[in-house]
């Protein structure tokens, strides 16, 4: 079976992505964040089974081939009816859907069915909720699925890193410098490599919210 490790490209991409984020406007942040971590997502559905209810085996067989967008979400919508793994499986992907038109709310009753236990697949899923009520400008809310999501990541030093760079970002929309000072220092210490890989600069945003934190 091929790894499905998100490659150091894809995961410079989410940062590229983050980094934007840093310095354009609130309205633009939402749209961004969501990029790298679907990525991460899409990479771990591979190793689902897709064992369970035949109906929705083959319909999402079908609806991943399926060129046709509207198509291709038709059948996922079909087959996140018939529940099971596969089922789950299809529910998230109409969610990503909903969420690139811009239709939070009815996405974020997609994920509700999205059962994903995958280690990976799990906090992708509570991630792209939040990213949906941060564009509905539900930012407690959304920062509740981000919390659920740093718990089903489990310490992945890739994952948690990248879900709390999004819960300063909303902690700086709001306002509240102190916490967004709080999460980029849970990167800095409990994981130093990220901090030495990625190309956004963690230091000087800590540094940054802890200034304004002070006064």
């Amino acid at each position: 079976m091929e790894n499905n490790k998100p490659t150091a490209a894809e995961l410079n991409n989410a940062e590229d992505i983050v980094a934007r984020v840093q310095q354009n406007k609130k309205t633009v942040m939402w749209c961004l964040l969501t990029g790298g971590i679907l990525v991460i997502i899409a990479l771990a559905w591979i190793l689902l089974s897709q064992s369970g209810s035949r109906k929705a085996d083959e319909l999402v067989g079908k609806a991943d081939i399926e060129m046709n967008d509207s198509v291709a979400t038709a059948l996922y919508m079909d087959a996140a009816k018939a529940g099971h793994r596969s089922g789950h499986r299809a529910a998230a992907m109409v969610a990503i859907n909903l969420f690139n038109k811009g239709e939070y709310e009815q996405a974020i009753k997609y994920l509700d069915d999205a059962d994903l236990d995958d280690a990976v697949a799990a906090p992708g899923v509570y991630a792209l909720k939040g990213d949906c009520y941060a564009n509905l400008d539900q930012l407690d809310k959304a920062l509740g699925c981000f919390d659920k999501a740093i718990s089903k990541a489990d310490g992945n030093p890739e994952i948690v890193p990248f879900i709390l760079i999004k819960k300063a970002n909303i902690y700086r929309a709001q306002g509240n410098y102190s916490a967004e000072a709080k999460a980029y220092k849970t990167i800095i210490d409990d994981y130093p490599t990220y901090v030495a890989t990625t190309r956004n600069d963690i230091r000087r945003f800590y540094e940054r919210a802890a200034a304004q934190a002070a006064q």
